[in-house]
């Protein structure tokens, strides 16, 4: 395939053009990986800072202005030099088939998303938050105009759907996916995580909700529900092991659902990759496999002991745009969800902070038993209506939720929605959204 990917880039009299959203430490890295890839190129990212923005390209001796007009922005690209601007307009006046949203967040990614749909393009994300949150309603709208929605390959999820896939193609029935984890504190708080973040030259609520366990829930919802699978518990096993080759021996594969489940594990020697438990449908293959030192079976582990981020993406790209396939989304039938849970004691009128914070973290669970419960991509900004205890999982009747696109789109807003231009108009083509606007 990947062959494929390179001849067909390279064979384009002109450069798929994408439109970046959001430059956070994986946009930028993004942004420059790309310049080594033929066939694709960025002549727009629009940031809500583009001055910032602006600072950190040049910074990294990426050549970039501040420009919001079309012909301009198409004589910068010519000459190597990245337009940015805060004017989510730009995305329908400028001519191309896909944007990528990296903007790590939820209710502006949500902006971002509606108008990439309302526009007529494909919508890529690098943003499990954002998918796993509304992705589903996303789709919904992108399905009626035949348009994609997908996050990557290159996080977890995205990779874990290319290892699915080659599983498949090899003749293995898969009954676990996961990823790996060296540590996890539910716990953990912005200021115990800084010092982390500051050494990784990351945001710190995105390192805190790496540790607590709110990443790792939210991929894993991805993935689940991409594939009709479930979680064999809520929140997941997460088997503490030394080495991942113990998974085999420890983990309990009876009464396993037909599509299998996805999972974690926790060791202080893994690696930050990716794995999966499978079967393989023909009994002859048992001696091939056991050659191949894959062990006795009848369960097989395969794995990636790595996955690399921005570097994968421009791979999801060129599938969407040169062959209308998606990576990976939250489909349109979730098996699963990211709930809330209070990470310590909650006062009545406290406002929580949401992924990342210290008010609360995310716990995957079935959809079914979790139909009320408040998804963790929502909390950032609700106000607490009761006292909540720490550790207790947080219902959507629990909180009043604030007013942001993301609550408007799946009809949750509990006040009155101010309006705003950069939304209302795609609304009045979506009605079956449109009554929470007051």
């Amino acid at each position: 395939m990947y062959d494929v990917l390179l001849r067909d880039l390279s064979s384009r009299k002109k450069p798929i053009d994408v439109i970046v959203c959001g430059l956070g430490f994986m946009g930028l890295g993004f942004v420059s990986g790309v310049n080594s890839i033929e066939g694709i190129r960025v002549p727009i990212i629009v940031s809500r800072r583009p001055q910032e923005t602006v600072d950190l390209l040049l910074k990294n001796k990426i050549p970039s202005v501040i420009e919001s007009g079309v012909s301009a922005i198409k004589k910068n690209v010519q000459k190597g030099v990245i337009s940015v601007t805060d004017d989510l307009s730009i995305i329908k006046k400028y001519k191309c088939k896909v944007v990528i949203e990296m903007t790590g967040t939820v209710d502006y990614g949500t902006e971002v998303a509606l108008k990439v749909i309302e526009a007529g393009k494909h919508l890529i994300t690098m943003n499990p938050e954002l998918q796993a949150t509304v992705g589903t309603k996303l789709k919904e709208l992108a399905d009626k105009k035949k348009l994609l929605v997908s996050d990557v390959l290159g996080d977890q999820p995205g990779s874990l759907t290319r290892m699915i896939a080659q599983a498949k193609l090899m003749g293995f029935e898969v009954v676990v996916a996961g990823n790996m984890k060296r540590f996890m504190n539910e716990s953990a708080t912005q200021k115990e995580m800084q010092p982390w973040a500051d050494a990784k030259g990351l945001n710190v609520k995105q390192t805190t909700s790496f540790t607590d366990g709110t990443k790792q829930s939210i991929e894993m919802n991805l993935v689940a529900n991409y594939f009709g699978m479930s979680v064999k518990q809520r929140g997941m096993v997460g088997l503490k092991v030394e080495n991942l080759s113990e998974l085999l021996s420890s983990y309990e594969f009876s009464n396993l659902p037909k599509n299998g489940v996805v999972d974690f594990a926790l060791g202080l020697n893994l690696f930050p990759g990716i794995f999966i438990i499978a079967k393989h449908k023909d009994p002859n293959q048992v001696k091939y496999l056991k050659y191949l030192s894959l062990g006795d079976g009848p369960y097989y582990l395969l794995f990636e002991p790595y996955h690399l981020c921005h570097l994968e993406v421009a791979q999801t790209i060129a599938k969407a745009v040169l062959y209308n396939m998606p990576t990976i989304n939250n489909s349109t039938h979730p098996t699963t969800v990211t709930t809330t849970v209070a990470k310590r004691n909650l006062k009545k009128g406290e406002r929580i902070d949401g992924i990342g914070g210290d008010t609360v973290y995310g716990v995957i669970d079935s959809i079914k038993y979790a139909k009320k419960a408040l998804p963790v991509g929502l909390a950032s900004g609700a106000i607490v209506l009761s006292d909540i205890k720490k550790g207790s999982a947080i219902q959507i009747s629990d909180v009043v939720l604030p007013v942001n696109s993301a609550t408007v789109l799946l009809g949750l807003a509990t006040a009155p929605v101010k309006r705003r231009r950069s939304f209302l108009p795609f609304s009045l083509h979506f009605p079956s959204f449109s009554p929470a606007i007051r």
